[in-house]
């Protein structure tokens, strides 16, 4: 027997939180990535080598809890607004 795909630990958070994080991690990802292809192709100089290791550490380094911080903020906000009703 297969196990129930309700059971996975991804359904521990609600519908609603998984889509703005997944949301928010698309527009990071594609924002950071459009960032590091505009610094430059290989070879690459010191700049160029920089700005692409400050785009790495902005995503990886401080925007990589967003799910705890910005997910929380704006599935509260919805919240609130009586937008969103399967808050935990």
């Amino acid at each position: 027997m297969s196990p129930d795909p309700r059971a996975h630990e991804a359904h521990d958070l609600p519908l609603a939180w998984r889509i703005i994080d997944s949301a928010i991690t698309a527009w990071l990802d594609t924002a950071t990535g459009i960032a590091q292809a505009t610094s430059g192709s290989p070879p690459l100089n010191d700049y160029e080598r920089g700005m692409r290791e400050g785009v790495e550490q902005m995503r990886y380094l401080h925007l990589a809890n967003s799910s705890y911080t910005v997910t929380l903020v704006i599935a509260d906000q919805l919240h609130r607004a009586g937008l969103l009703q399967d808050m935990p």
